[in-house]
């Protein structure tokens, strides 16, 4: 068979579907759990059309000045640039025409007629509030209910300013209310409306309840651990002073870190974080370790604490030792073989649970009518989203338990989706191509955006001449020791022309670039050049040859060969 040309996406389409002129994709929209198309918005960035590269982020991603400050970026380790000189800053390109694109230029969305159908979304995090925009656009009449008096959920309350200020969030939030979306905050279900009260007024509903259910740990002393979530809400609102010379975090993920940031910043000189992660396993992002290492903090590997130390019911310490070895069992509950190591004490003046969240269910659906997995997390339908309770949905951190921002944007992208294939009486693979991988599981939650297509390696890539081996620029970021005596954001982003320069860097990985190359070096004259890439005009004349296929740079060239070729 001739040769089939995979193009870059000409079109903002919100729907993660398989295009037919998309048989190929790249390793870093594979991975990105929100479905961005990254290799489009690199194209537009190196060509300054700032609005243009907006409008197709925000066809996947509404939230994408939050997600290009706080996301953890697996696009960038998959990235092919990685095996040639380095990966992509690719979180960084997603945050710039998010900063710097001209808003006021930029076309409302055009939303589809309306349906005349009703969704309610409880919780306005990154998943509900994604699920309220797409949902919006396809037609529907959209109201969200905020138990807290913010609207943002964890990255307006739970991350700290000097990561993610408060003004882009709201910003955010406010371009995805434009649509017409109606949200009541402190309105929590449950309480003040019940979820039957819900399913009376409204066709369907979304639970994107977020996972904010703090665990602890069952140490002695352990009333006297202040809980993380707690101390970043109250330090994000501006109620928290000074924690005290001398500071312990007890765990290893992003919400440990950003509780020793935070103390650091808060006044504190002596910061330490326990976990029982070892360095090459870290559940915090390799950013915060970095971060952490500049900024001072102590970081105990392998380590359990053992019991809490304290007078008059307030902490002066922590007991901890090393550990041989730990796992979680089926529920999610942390066991440690603590082994024969000696104990040792660290003086702290707080100390800091952030140890995990779960779920909790128990004032949306008390009766417990909603199915849950042993970890407490909402158990879903994998491609309608549904839940055991008829019109009721869920998605993000309720499904899948503490996670990132860009997944849970994915998941309430997927959901509005599946919420009105529904609604609308449509297949429920409508829009939205699903495949089943070899284990007979479908493959939409690892591959959102990508299901059916192939994605290209490194050692595919067979012509790379055209590209010049280039450092990857750093973003600007506020300088220590200014960076922890204030709350200001740390990381200001790229420059413009380091913005634009590094756009340029990228592969296309399985996307034509009409370059031609492949038109000039076919020997038998099969290919011409068109406005929409190469077109084989003499099909009846390809050899097989495969040249097409190697002088290609961004590998998009592919065939599927009879099997009577292949015998």
């Amino acid at each position: 068979m001739p040769p089939k040309f995979s193009l870059e996406m000409h079109e903002a389409t919100i729907f993660a579907n398989c295009l037919d002129s998309q048989k190929r994709t790249s390793p870093c929209e594979a991975a990105c759990p929100a479905g961005m198309p990254i290799q489009k918005m690199n194209t537009l960035i190196k060509e300054n059309r700032m609005e243009e590269a907006l409008q197709f982020i925000r066809s996947r991603n509404p939230l994408s000045s939050i997600t290009g400050r706080v996301c953890s970026h697996p696009c960038e380790t998959g990235c092919n640039r990685n095996e040639f000189d380095q990966g992509l800053s690719i979180r960084a390109l997603e945050r710039y025409p998010s900063d710097h694109a001209d808003r006021t230029a930029l076309s409302r969305p055009r939303k589809k007629e309306a349906t005349g159908k009703k969704v309610a979304v409880i919780g306005s995090g990154p998943a509900g509030m994604t699920c309220a925009y797409f949902s919006a656009l396809l037609g529907n009449e959209v109201t969200v209910f905020e138990a807290s008096p913010f609207l943002g959920g964890m990255p307006r309350i739970g991350i700290p300013d000097f990561r993610l200020p408060k003004h882009v969030v709201d910003r955010e939030i406010g371009q995805i209310l434009g649509l017409g979306i109606e949200a009541r905050t402190n309105t929590a279900v449950g309480r003040d409306v019940s979820l039957e009260s819900l399913l009376s007024q409204y066709d369907a509903c979304l639970i994107a309840a977020g996972a904010w259910k703090e665990r602890t740990l069952d140490l002695p002393g352990g009333d006297m651990a202040l809980s993380g979530f707690s101390f970043l809400k109250e330090a994000n609102l501006g109620r928290r002073e000074n924690p005290g010379k001398r500071v312990v975090i007890i765990g290893g993920g992003g919400v440990a870190f950003d509780c020793a940031f935070t103390a650091k910043r808060l006044g504190a000189e002596e910061v330490h974080v326990i976990c029982v992660e070892g360095p090459s396993a870290m559940c915090a992002p390799q950013d915060d370790i970095v971060q952490a290492k500049e900024e001072g903090i102590a970081i105990h590997h392998s380590s359990a604490a053992s019991r809490i130390v304290g007078r008059q019911s307030r902490a002066t310490g922590v007991e901890f030792s090393g550990i041989s070895d730990f796992h979680f069992d089926d529920c999610g509950k942390l066991i440690v073989d603590p082994g024969s190591n000696p104990k040792k004490t660290l003086k702290a003046d707080a100390v800091i649970f952030a140890v995990g969240v779960e779920p909790d269910l128990s004032q949306i659906d008390p009766q417990n009518r909603i199915r849950t997995t042993a970890r407490k997390t909402i158990e879903v339908h994998p491609i309608t989203m549904a839940t055991s309770l008829d019109r009721v949905f869920a998605a993000g951190d309720v499904v899948t338990g503490p996670s990132t921002v860009a997944q849970a944007v994915g998941g309430g992208r997927f959901a509005a989706v599946a919420i009105n294939n529904r609604l609308m009486g449509l297949g429920q693979d409508q829009g939205i191509r699903i495949v089943v991988n070899d284990q007979g599981k479908p493959a939409f939650r690892e591959n959102r955006g990508t299901a059916g297509q192939h994605v290209v390696k490194y050692e595919e890539m067979m012509n790379l001449d055209s590209f010049e081996k280039k450092k990857r620029p750093e973003t600007v970021r506020l300088p220590l020791p200014k960076s922890i005596t204030c709350l200001d954001e740390i990381d200001k982003g790229l420059r413009p022309e380091d913005a634009m320069a590094e756009a340029e860097r990228c592969f296309h990985c399985g996307h034509c670039q009409l370059c031609g190359n492949c038109v000039e070096d076919c020997p038998g004259y099969v290919l011409a050049m068109t406005d929409n890439g190469p077109k084989v005009v003499y099909p009846e004349e390809c050899w097989h040859c495969g040249n097409c296929r190697i002088s290609c740079p961004s590998a998009a060239v592919s065939y599927e060969f009879p099997i009577s070729m292949l015998v």
